[in-house]
């Protein structure tokens, strides 16, 4: 039998009998394949070589039952003839049938009972005594046993020797017994038997040879594993010592550097190039460093002493910049190199300078609250801010006289009977848990003074700055409140003060519209916008006629008023949010209209016209119109890289000229982006293009 180990690499493969199995290694080192394609060319030759024996011994018993002077025994020969006949369609059948239905253990035993029944009852009707028929008996068992195996062989054999004697004592019943016949069963039996030894010292050898290339497969393949895994682990000892997280580097007997990480390098800022086999690790250790190490291995060697592996010194890297570090030696003991790990604590060494600093001053004051009780009590109450003790669960166990005034409680309610989350408002409590378990997740000391909105007695609510401060070695914390109120409020109108000067600044006082500076920005904030989206901007500027006549005749707070008139017109007309109208200079007035082609510019800048025209602001001294009028000039533009906002403002200017030059009280559209052609809108007509 096989172990369980080499049973993981034999498989079975689909044949006429189940114990027939094919190893896996011979068919790996078989190349390409091809033993498989082998063992199932020799299964097909051996399974129609084994029909046709099958039906050539069919075929010979039938002649023999045919053509034998004596009819069989039992039967006659038409029987015997119909009987082979029907043995010869089975083996048919039973030998195509697994073919259609594919691999089925039960069917490729059928054959099997079908020889070993065939040929016993082949020597039952043998009317010859002794019978040939017999050796039909030993070369089915043989045949059988010797194709499929000593499993089969050996079944084969259990039925004939439970039969044969059987089927013998029932032909000596028939036909009488006969010496010849005995002598010649029991020769069939020897021979039988010894074949049947000697298949089985076959099939021992046979398995004895699969466990044996078994274990040759499964000692190869844990070669080939080690083979493998000792590849993976220098990959994977390259890669942590690459990318190990603390500089590190290989060390000769003479000090001299043969291999550094990455990290070596970034702490030295040398490259690998220049350090490998160029620079010792003692050249990077400062001066008096040094000194004192030697010193101290002076010492040691000379009490006998072991040589320390972990120092504590000052590297200095190719910049002359100086880092506190931990150099640790250990030394491989396969062969004579030294791994220096080099840990840089220079943070760590200022945060300890910082820490300790503030612990120092914490203990003084902590030793000099110690010394006298009364006086902590006093300065407790009289610290001037508002101050309370609170213990490890938030109770607060005392408040000064500031704090009863902030929060409007007597300190009887708060001492022992408040908690400091009940004074902090809801919102700022959990802006503030928030934040804590944001630092702790993080691994963040906690901060030591927070901003927040506390409630007093009337549920008003307050601005404080809180600090919190825990002495050392102790439970309980002080928490210190600034009212900042008054700051916040002050801070609001200042906001609130700065937007109303932000809106002074674009906007003009007198009329309320955009300023020249607001103008200026929105021009060309929206010439370069436009540009890009390649669409058209217009712009419409405006000019009072004869104004300076309207000041001379009625005086300038007049002049102010209709100023104002006019600024209202114009945003009454103006009705789009991306629209800007500006007082563009004493009494002109410009509109920028982005995303806007030059008919609809001029229809607004007619009805604007038309607007000013219809407020009936009386103006005896116009050469115009009794009342107040307006000139307009308008241009509209697609803005290239070649051109500039002036040129936009340049030809509504030129056309706001050519309508007073008309005569005033018109629109003229200015040239546009391909010619000089102008539109002049008179007063009489909406749009008239000329």
């Amino acid at each position: 039998m096989l172990t369980a180990a080499s049973r993981k690499f034999v498989c079975s493969v689909p044949r006429e009998s189940d114990d027939e199995v094919v190893e896996l290694s011979s068919l790996a080192m078989d190349p390409g394949g091809s033993g498989k394609t082998r063992t199932e060319a020799t299964r097909i030759i051996r399974s129609n070589l084994q029909l046709l024996l099958r039906l050539g011994f069919t075929l010979v018993a039938i002649v023999y039952f045919a053509t034998h002077s004596h009819p069989p025994l039992l039967f006659t020969r038409l029987t015997a003839v119909t009987v082979g006949a029907l043995f010869f369609m089975l083996f048919l059948f039973f030998h195509y049938l697994p073919k259609r239905r594919g691999f089925d253990s039960t069917l490729i035993q059928v054959p099997f009972l079908l020889d070993i029944t065939g040929s016993h009852l082949a020597w039952l009707v043998d009317p010859w005594n002794p019978s040939a028929m017999l050796m039909l008996i030993l070369v089915t068992a043989v045949g059988n046993g010797a194709h499929h195996g000593y499993k089969n062989f050996r079944r084969l054999f259990k039925i004939t020797v439970a039969t044969a004697p059987v089927v013998y004592l029932l032909r000596v019943y028939l036909i009488g017994f006969h010496p010849a016949a005995l002598l010649f069963m029991t020769l069939a039996a020897f021979v039988l038997i010894y074949i049947y030894v000697l298949i089985h010292n076959i099939d021992i050898l046979q398995r004895r040879a699969e466990k044996k290339a078994a274990d040759l497969y499964i000692a190869n393949q844990r070669l080939n594993q080690t083979g493998q895994a000792l590849q993976d682990s220098e990959a994977r000892y390259r890669s942590m010592f690459e990318h190990s997280a603390t500089a590190t580097a290989l060390i000769e007997e003479n000090m001299r550097i043969a291999l550094v990480n990455a990290k070596f390098e970034e702490l030295t800022r040398y490259s690998k190039k220049e350090l490998c086999h160029q620079k010792k690790l003692t050249d990077f250790i400062h001066e008096k460093d040094m000194d004192r190490i030697r010193r101290f291995h002076y010492r040691r060697q000379a009490l006998g002493g072991i040589a320390p592996t972990e120092y504590e010194c000052q590297l200095v890297d190719k910049h002359g910049n100086i880092k506190h570090t931990i150099i640790r030696l250990s030394i491989m003991p396969w062969h004579e190199r030294i791994i220096a790990t080099i840990v840089d604590i220079t943070s760590r060494k200022q945060a300890k300078a910082a820490l300790q600093k503030y612990n120092t001053r914490l203990q003084e004051l902590a030793h000099k609250f110690r010394q006298s009780e009364t006086r902590y009590r006093s300065l407790f109450e009289n610290t001037g801010t508002a101050t309370i003790l609170v213990e490890k669960n938030l109770r607060i166990s005392m408040a000064n006289t500031k704090f009863t005034e902030l929060t409007g409680y007597s300190r009887e309610e708060i001492s022992g009977g408040k908690r400091l989350s009940e004074f902090i408002e809801r919102r700022s409590l959990y802006r503030i848990r928030k934040y804590h378990n944001r630092l702790k997740d993080k691994g963040l000391p906690l901060p030591d003074d927070y901003e927040c909105l506390i409630l007093d007695k009337s549920r008003g609510l307050k601005h404080v700055v809180m600090k919190v401060h825990t002495p050392p070695g102790q439970k309980s914390s002080i928490v210190s409140f600034f009212d900042i109120t008054t700051r916040k409020m002050a801070e609001a109108a200042l906001q609130k003060a700065h937007e109303k000067l932000q809106t002074l600044a674009v906007c003009d006082d007198l009329t309320q519209v955009a300023n020249r500076r607001r103008f200026d920005e929105f021009l060309q904030r929206e010439w370069s916008r436009l540009k890009r989206e390649v669409r058209s901007l217009s712009l419409i500027m405006c000019d009072i006629d004869c104004f300076k006549e309207y000041n001379d005749t009625y005086g300038h707070q007049s002049g102010d008023e209709c100023l104002r008139e006019i600024a209202g017109a114009i945003k009454t007309v103006i009705k789009r949010s991306v629209d800007l109208a500006a007082r563009y200079g004493g009494e002109e007035f410009a509109i920028i209209m982005p995303n806007t082609e030059a008919e609809g510019a001029l229809k607004v800048a007619e009805s604007l016209r038309m607007a000013v025209e219809n407020l009936n602001i009386s103006h005896k001294a116009s050469s115009v119109s009794p009342f107040v009028t307006m000139s307009l000039g308008v241009s509209s533009l697609v803005p290239t890289h070649d051109l500039g906002p002036e040129h936009l403002i340049r030809d509504a200017d030129t056309a706001l000229y050519e309508a007073k030059r008309k005569g005033r009280n018109r629109t003229v559209g200015g040239k546009g982006a391909h010619g000089f052609t102008r539109k002049i809108i008179r007063a009489d007509n909406l749009i008239r293009l000329n």
